[in-house]
């Protein structure tokens, strides 16, 4: 039989392994807790895509911040034949829109197959804020995308030297002139107010 000092003896011998044991199982888990964070941080700065590759959410990021930039450039925005577009303010029409000026939209259009009508407008002139109701009802009655318009200030405290340029090109002397443009090349050119009717039948012309 053995003796109670040898059953002592084993106890405290299994209770010297048990720690020991335990002791090795604490540090082989601290000894994997980085290698397992790191696995983590990998997973979280890669995603899996679709076909199976792999993108780091940094790219996703980029990627998510262009996509954003080219839909606010999309808003207010007219989508034109060829992938072209107008990024001027819209003041009248849609499939023919009529718009703010600028020079890159301006360039774009006489690019295109279409009308380019510019319309000489000075803010302090009562001719031009009165004609200018009419022209937009006209843009607004167009359904086709034949024509492109645009409001070119003229004396006033908005021209610009683009503008200038083109008042200065097309001769003209006096706000509320209206120039067609088909081309490249100038097609028609008037100092007189119009109506909404008479801008319907100039734009049937062209």
């Amino acid at each position: 039989m053995m003796t109670q000092r040898g059953i002592s003896n084993a106890a405290i011998a299994s209770i010297i392994v048990v720690l020991l044991l335990i002791g090795a199982g604490l540090y082989v888990a601290t000894m994997q807790q980085p290698a397992s964070e790191d696995a983590m941080m990998m997973e979280d700065k890669d995603t899996i895509m679709d076909d199976g590759s792999h993108m780091s959410n940094d790219a996703m990021m980029d990627d998510s911040m262009e996509k954003k930039d080219d839909s606010m450039m999309m808003e207010g925005e007219v989508k034109m034949e060829g992938e072209t577009s107008f990024r001027g303010a819209v003041i009248a029409g849609s499939s023919s829109p009529l718009l703010e000026f600028n020079q890159r939209d301006y360039e774009s259009a006489l690019a295109q197959d279409r009308v380019v009508v510019l319309y000489f407008y000075a803010s302090w002139c009562p001719i031009c804020r009165e004609e200018f109701e009419y022209i937009k009802e006209a843009f607004d009655s167009v359904t086709d995308d034949s024509l492109v318009g645009f409001r070119v200030h003229f004396n006033d405290s908005e021209v610009t030297p683009e503008m200038e340029a083109l008042a200065r090109e097309f001769g003209v002397a006096y706000q509320h002139t209206k120039v067609f443009i088909k081309s490249g090349e100038r097609v028609l050119k008037s100092p007189e107010a119009w109506s909404t009717q008479r801008y319907l039948a100039e734009f049937k012309k062209y």
